[in-house]
């Protein structure tokens, strides 16, 4: 979301400075000046979107933004043309033509919708409208309302993995294994390091040592700001990491825990920035 705060309004700003120069300053009309000016447009932002990939869903809606800017001011100012060439019309009249007033108001519409639903993918709803109308999980646990947009093409695979971590889930629970995990500070935020750790308790409270743990924090909306960590063991049984991650919202979490030649996986998820800043 906040690649679309910073480049529609800046974008719109922009190339309405830029329209304007193309079309009092040089001998195109209102139409070619709004042709040129989308050209411009996706010359500039198609290689600055290459590099600092923001992602389809928020590509696609700069660039419709910037084409469709283009496009308005050049029928707005093409009906002003038309206007001044009609003596018994009414300027102003001409000026705010109904048909273009649709067309701009259906856009405004499908862009308000469309950055709704995308922020809503990344970060999921607030948390105060989440509790409102997200029923609580049986184990009190909270609710994903994000969309992490991949999907397993292998299903049976997929199946595979998970059936291997119930019953890595089943072995842990039979041992009585508990594992406490979180960040030692409150409320990490985005782009700062802040410090996960993980106590890994037997079925009598008392620390285990000598564990093996690395995981992978996985960004919902772009798989390319994954966190992959090694973790270290600080003291007894407490395994630290310390860790960076880049943007707000929601993220997935997987822990491999290896004892061993025994294996157990571990599946959380935590959110960027909240007020508690825990695991979940």
């Amino acid at each position: 979301m906040t690649a679309l705060v910073i480049t529609i309004p800046f974008g719109i700003l922009i190339l309405s400075v830029l329209y304007l120069l193309f079309y009092k300053l040089t001998p195109l009309n209102a139409k070619q000046a709004g042709f040129i000016i989308s050209l411009l447009a996706l010359a500039i932002y198609a290689p600055v979107a290459l590099i600092y990939w923001p992602g389809a869903d928020v590509l696609a809606l700069n660039v419709t933004v910037f084409f469709m800017t283009a496009y308005m001011l050049g029928v707005f100012f093409n009906h002003r043309e038309q206007a001044k060439l009609n003596e018994s019309g009414d300027v102003l009249v001409k000026w705010f033509h109904w048909a273009p007033a649709i067309i701009v108001s259906f856009f405004v519409v499908v862009l308000i919708v469309d950055s709704i639903f995308v922020t809503l993918s990344k970060e999921g709803l607030p948390i105060g409208l989440q509790e409102m109308i997200v029923p609580e999980r049986m184990d009190s646990s909270k609710v994903s309302t994000s969309f992490p947009g991949v999907m397993f093409n292998n299903y049976h695979k997929k199946e595979s993995r998970y059936n291997e971590y119930l019953r890595q889930k089943e072995m842990l629970e039979k041992r009585g294994w508990n594992l406490r995990k979180g960040w030692l500070r409150r409320t990490p935020k985005a782009g700062e390091e802040s410090i996960f750790q993980i106590i890994v308790e037997d079925a009598n409270g008392k620390n285990i040592n000598g564990l093996t743990l690395k995981g992978r924090f996985m960004r919902a909306a772009d798989s390319r700001d994954d966190v992959e960590f090694s973790m270290y063991e600080s003291s007894k049984g407490v395994y630290q990491a310390k860790l960076l991650l880049s943007s707000p919202g929601i993220w997935n979490l997987n822990v491999e825990l290896l004892h061993g030649d025994e294996r157990f996986e571990i599946h959380a998820s935590t959110q960027i920035p909240k007020a508690e800043g825990r695991i979940k």
